[in-house]
């Protein structure tokens, strides 16, 4: 979740803002909030099947991974900068809101401990700079990719690359969740970074050859359906192959979707979708447990998915209420957290 007003690879020619870009962050959030939404759902509630984690199942081998493709795709220019700017940016950018929300969701567990699976303990509060805590593990892998792509910078792509798919394949199950998703996820940031000049030329491809795109995405969607359920999508080369096979899919479709001005709402939600990313568990939470608690719905699916439209939707009203309010830290990062000479505030980039 990068900032996309960043201007692309000099091979590439985007405008100032890339709207199929937004249009794929707006899919993945909001994927990412149902399937936390759905599975605590499930849970929670003792079912034994839903329709809504059928689609958490089916997105899990790309929604993530897309994720990052996405977040490495302007690597290339924040390496340019100076020392001071980049770790401003992509260090203390992420360590504030990491922090800030780690507060927040603390205070909520404790707030709702008798409400659900929210316990925790002193270790996890130590832990927090080396253990990322619940739906905040991505701010803090993100940090880490960024200032170990940093640090490997000279290192030629090919190299990079094979190195991060070495490492992907690789049995790395130490217990630690810093380290098992670094050696998980870092392929795919790698590979938006490296590759990104290929993923802008899929995405005018599926503009100029609509139809064509269609088919080989339903092709695509139906492979990763066919590993999902086969049970191989986590084996390392079919989960090559289906992270990028799905997460190409949905950037073609989208990128199509977007140049004939449809659903303009997702590219909306995906400007913003950290702000959705930060808060989307709190509304998402007690609007799940709420309807669960008072019988009003008692279908799980309708309860998954009407906590999922809330969670996605309430950061989104609730920042436009607060962004010119003292409360306006909780989104944006006050000067006296910036390394930047020039005073001013920087909004949480999504």
């Amino acid at each position: 979740m990068t900032d996309v007003t960043q201007t692309a690879p000099q091979t590439a020619t985007p405008p100032s803002r890339i709207d199929w870009i937004d249009y794929v962050k707006g899919v993945t959030i909001i994927l990412v909030a149902q399937m936390h939404i759905s599975l605590g759902t499930m849970e929670s509630m003792g079912v034994s099947h839903m329709w809504m984690v059928d689609i958490v199942e089916f997105a899990r081998p790309f929604r993530v991974p897309l994720f990052f493709m996405i977040a490495g795709l302007f690597v290339s220019r924040s390496l340019q900068w100076n020392r001071a700017k980049f770790i401003d940016a992509k260090l203390f950018h992420f360590v504030y809101f990491y922090f800030l929300w780690a507060a927040i969701q603390l205070t909520v567990k404790i707030g709702l401990s008798g409400y659900g699976n929210h316990a925790f303990s002193l270790n996890d509060i130590l832990l927090l700079p080396f253990e990322p805590i619940s739906t905040l593990w991505f701010i803090h892998a993100l940090a880490i990719f960024f200032m170990v792509t940093r640090l490997l910078k000279n290192v030629p792509p090919i190299i990079l690359m094979s190195a991060a798919v070495i490492l992907y394949a690789s049995p790395v199950h130490t217990g630690w969740g810093a380290i098992d998703e670094f050696a998980d996820r870092y392929v795919f940031f790698v590979a938006g970074y490296v590759g990104a000049q290929y993923f802008f030329n899929l995405a005018e491809f599926a503009r100029q050859n609509a139809l064509r795109v269609f088919a080989g995405s339903i092709g695509a969607f139906a492979m990763v359906y066919f590993f999902v359920e086969a049970g191989i999508a986590t084996k390392p080369l079919f989960g090559l192959l289906a992270a990028f096979g799905g997460g190409a899919a949905t950037i073609a479709l989208l990128s199509v979707a977007a140049d004939h001005g449809r659903l303009k709402w997702l590219a909306y939600i995906g400007q913003r979708s950290l702000y959705v990313y930060l808060a989307f568990f709190l509304p998402g939470a007690v609007v799940r447990i709420g309807l669960a608690k008072t019988g009003f719905i008692e279908n799980a699916d309708l309860i998954a998915l009407s906590a999922t439209i809330v969670a996605v939707a309430a950061p989104l009203i609730g920042f436009k209420l607060i962004e010119k309010t003292p409360l306006a830290f909780l989104f944006v990062r006050p000067d006296m957290f910036r390394m930047s000479e020039e005073p001013k505030l920087m909004p949480a980039k999504a």
